[in-house]
Order: structure tokens, then C-alpha cells, then sequence
């Protein structure tokens, strides 16, 4: 058997074979049998328990199997077309073939630099560092009825999901806490959610893979200030898939569950890079969401409060550049929403120790948008997990000084009593709408500035000031 393969192999890319063969056989069947192999390989994989590092290795694998076939079936294929007419063969079919075989070689071209070069590429990166995709947490709730997800969807996720389910037979609603990972994760988790007959529930932000798992839910609650995030499948996200035959499963499993024909080519039409959020109402008109419920309904997330119980003030000079300029930007959307809707909401929000004695603080969570909310959370959630504090972390102003008084300047040209209010704030707690308004301009000015670093630079430096 060893000996006739290699024999097939040898002869086929030395072009001893029949065009005939050689093309219909050898390029065509061997293409529609490669399909099969990846295909069956793909189920295999979601149905196995795999870690990071072995899906990295099949990957690499696979993907050099397909490169090394497709080579050795061309390169067969126009040798035995150069050899047809000395076969008594006509010249147009191995002008035809020839023909063939160089649009099939542009194709694998294209084909290799829009997914294969970043299939090895994810491939080696999961084989020597294992998942990028971030952790997640499992917590039962309510006695034992409600399991809640917070996180990412890594490889594992969903046996994990299992493992719960089979210890806690009781639960009935899994809540969703996720902006997504792995496709096949979802999928699994899809199935599980079918399979236990569990309504879902997404109380914050569910997007991308997470957005599967919940259409699985036998009831489909979304908390008043949650939001689910749709987009095509991406090339990062593929999981070793065609993105086209991952749509297509997207559809199918929207369809299933009656969502509406505009909303299903709305949610695959939103490149894998961007993400959609539709309004609650369009959720319900679309038959995505069966019904919006208050956070009392179910039993109460944790997803944010814990990681927020980490802050310090610290984390305002220690986080890295990136995730410090996303925080200020995400607050300065909340300030101005605030001060748009009630400058004194605004005040007491930065200024809480200002606060009569017996003044209530606003529930600010109550009065924001969800898009806001969860903006707001998810940078004050990065923002904490990628700070490593140090005791010893010692502050540099550098150029700070001189960005912060060129701010200064142009501040006092905008309005003349934005410095007097800055200089002395609490001096016009009375006039909330000024102090707001000088508030927001200054960190707006920082954030102008023309690089990361110097953003960054003027943001720490005002938090000393």
C-alpha cells in the first residue's frame, strides 16, 4: 500500500501520468478529498477536548499538508501537459491545462496571504505560548439555579461549562458576560446551552463568539443596560475555518432561531474587525431577544464589582500608555454626557468628597447609556488587569510641564475663566455647568495631544496636580 503511494506520488510529479488523469483525478479529486479531510478534521476538533498548544501543532500541520498537495498537484499537472502532445494529444488541451493550472496557482497565492500565512502564524504563537486569548471565570449563583461566565471564550471553555453543569443539575439560566474568542467555543457552548435546555441571560456585553452561545437559550433575556456585539467571522477568529463557511453557519443558527432575514445579512456584513451594536428595541423587533428584564430579575453580576474592588489610585500613574489614554477618553464621554443631561450630576461624580452633608450621590449606572456603561467598565477593567503596580514606581514629569501650560494657554483662549476655575475648583461648586465644562476641556486638551506617549505623559501629570 506504502509502495503504491509512493509510486502515485513520484510519478504524478514527474508528469508520468495521462493529462487526463492527471488533471480530473489527481487536481480535481484530490482537491474535493483534500475539502472532505478538512472538513471531518474541523468536527474532530470540536467535538475532542483539545488544549492551545495540540490545536496549534494540527494547525501548522494541516495548513503545510494543503501547501505541499496543492504544489505537488500543480507542478504534476503541467508536466504532464508539457509531455500530451508527445502522447499523440491535442495542443489546445495542454494549452488549456497549462492555463488552468497557472489561474489555480494565482489563486493559492491569494488564498495563502489572506488566510494561510495567518493560520501558521496563529498556529506557531498557540504551539510556543499556548492561548492569547485571555482567562475566564465560572460562579454558581442563586443556590445553585444560575451560572454565570465572565471573560473571554479560550480553548476549554465550554468543557469547563460542562464540568459545572454536570455537578450543578439545577441550573437553569447562564449568564454571559463576554466580548467573545474562540468561534468552535461558542459553538460548543451554543450546543450545551440546547442541550441542558438553558435560558440565557447577558446582563453586560456579549459580543462576537459569546453572541452564538446566547442564541442557544431556550429564553433570551437581555438586562436593561446590556448589549450584544455582532460581526462576520475574522481571519483571527477563524479558527482554522473558511470565514465563508463560518457565515454560513452564523446564518443557519440565526435562522433557526426565527431572528429576521435584514438583521442576519446587518450582523455578517460588519467586518470581523468592527463590531455591531443594536439598539435593545431592533434586538426584540429582530427576535434576537425575547425579552429586556431588570438587573433583579436574575441574581446579581459579578463580572465587574470584583475587578473594581482592585482599584487604586495608583493604577492613574502606572498603567501602560494605551490602556491609560482608553480609560480618560471612556471618562470623558461619561463627563460630558453628565454635564449635557444635569451639570450637577457631573460635579458630583468627579467631586463626590464634596458632597452635602446629606446629599445623596446619583446612581450614575441608572442615568447612562448602555454603550457607555460598558465603554466605561471595560477600559477601568483594562486598565487594572495590564497595571503591574510597583512599590517602588517613581513619577517623571519630563516634557509634561511645558505640554501642560501650552493646554493651559489654550484654555484661556477659549475662555477666559476655565484657569480661574481650574486654579481653584471647589471655589464654584455652585456654578456646575462652568466647573464641568473646565474640567472636561482640560483632559480634552491632553487628549489631543499629537502622540500616545505625550497623552499619557499630561494625563499622569495632571493627576498630580
Amino acid at each position: 500500500m506504502l509502495a503504491s503511494l509512493r509510486n502515485l506520488i513520484k510519478e504524478h510529479w514527474q508528469g508520468d501520468f495521462t493529462l487526463g488523469f492527471a488533471y480530473w483525478v489527481i487536481g480535481v479529486g484530490v482537491t474535493l478529498l483534500l475539502s472532505l479531510l478538512i472538513f471531518l478534521v474541523d468536527k474532530l476538533l470540536t467535538i475532542l477536548s483539545i488544549n492551545a498548544n495540540i490545536f496549534g501543532g494540527v494547525l501548522i500541520l494541516l495548513c503545510g499538508f494543503v501547501l505541499l498537495i496543492t504544489v505537488w498537484q500543480l507542478v504534476g499537472i503541467w508536466r504532464s501537459a508539457r509531455y500530451h502532445t508527445s502522447r499523440g494529444g491535442r495542443v489546445m488541451w495542454a494549452n488549456a491545462a497549462r492555463i488552468m493550472v497557472i489561474i489555480a496557482a494565482v489563486r493559492a497565492v491569494v488564498d495563502f496571504n489572506q488566510f494561510g500565512l495567518g493560520q501558521l502564524q496563529e498556529g506557531f504563537g498557540l504551539l510556543a505560548q499556548g492561548e492569547s486569548l485571555g482567562t475566564f471565570e465560572l460562579r454558581i449563583l442563586n443556590q445553585g439555579k444560575e451560572l454565570e461566565l465572565i471573560g473571554s471564550l479560550p480553548f476549554g471553555t465550554a468543557d469547563s461549562v460542562q464540568a459545572l453543569l454536570e455537578r450543578y443539575p439545577d441550573v437553569e439560566v447562564i449568564h454571559l458576560n463576554s466580548k467573545g474568542g474562540r468561534i468552535s467555543e461558542g459553538v460548543r457552548l451554543y450546543q450545551l446551552i440546547q442541550q441542558y435546555n438553558l435560558n440565557t441571560y447577558s446582563p453586560s456585553e456579549c459580543s462576537s463568539a459569546c453572541t452564538i452561545a446566547f442564541m442557544g437559550g431556550a429564553k433570551r433575556y437581555l438586562g436593561k443596560r446590556g448589549i450584544l456585539g455582532f460581526h462576520s467571522a475574522s481571519l483571527q477568529s477563524v479558527d482554522g475555518n473558511d470565514v465563508a463557511q463560518l457565515n454560513d453557519e452564523f446564518k443557519r443558527i440565526y435562522r433557526r432561531h426565527g431572528v429576521s432575514e435584514s438583521f442576519i445579512r446587518q450582523a455578517v456584513r460588519v467586518a470581523g474587525a468592527d463590531i455591531w451594536y443594536p439598539g435593545q428595541l431592533e434586538l426584540l423587533d429582530a427576535r434576537v431577544v425575547d425579552e429586556l428584564v431588570p438587573s433583579e430579575r436574575f441574581a446579581s453580576t459579578n463580572a465587574f464589582g470584583d475587578i473594581k474592588a482592585n482599584w487604586q489610585p495608583e493604577h492613574l500613574q502606572q498603567a501602560p500608555d494605551a490602556e491609560l489614554v482608553n480609560y480618560w477618553q471612556a471618562t470623558v464621554d461619561v463627563l460630558n454626557y453628565l454635564n449635557y443631561l444635569e451639570p450637577r450630576y457631573c460635579v458630583n461624580y468627579m467631586y463626590p468628597q464634596w458632597r452635602a452633608d446629606g446629599e445623596e450621590g446619583v446612581d450614575v449606572e441608572s442615568i447612562l447609556p448602555a454603550n457607555l456603561i460598558t465603554a466605561h467598565e471595560n477600559a477601568v477593567i483594562k486598565l487594572i488587569e495590564r497595571t503591574q503596580l510597583r512599590s517602588d514606581y517613581r513619577s517623571r514629569t519630563g516634557t509634561a510641564p511645558i505640554l501642560f501650560e501650552s493646554v493651559r494657554l489654550q484654555l484661556e483662549q477659549r475662555n477666559p475663566e476655565y484657569l480661574a476655575v481650574l486654579d481653584a475648583p471647589k471655589q464654584f461648586i455652585d456654578s456646575p455647568r462652568l466647573l464641568c465644562s473646565a474640567t472636561i476641556a482640560l483632559y480634552e486638551g491632553a487628549l489631543r495631544q499629537s502622540t500616545l506617549d505625550r497623552q499619557a505623559a499630561l494625563l499622569r501629570y495632571l493627576q498630580q496636580e
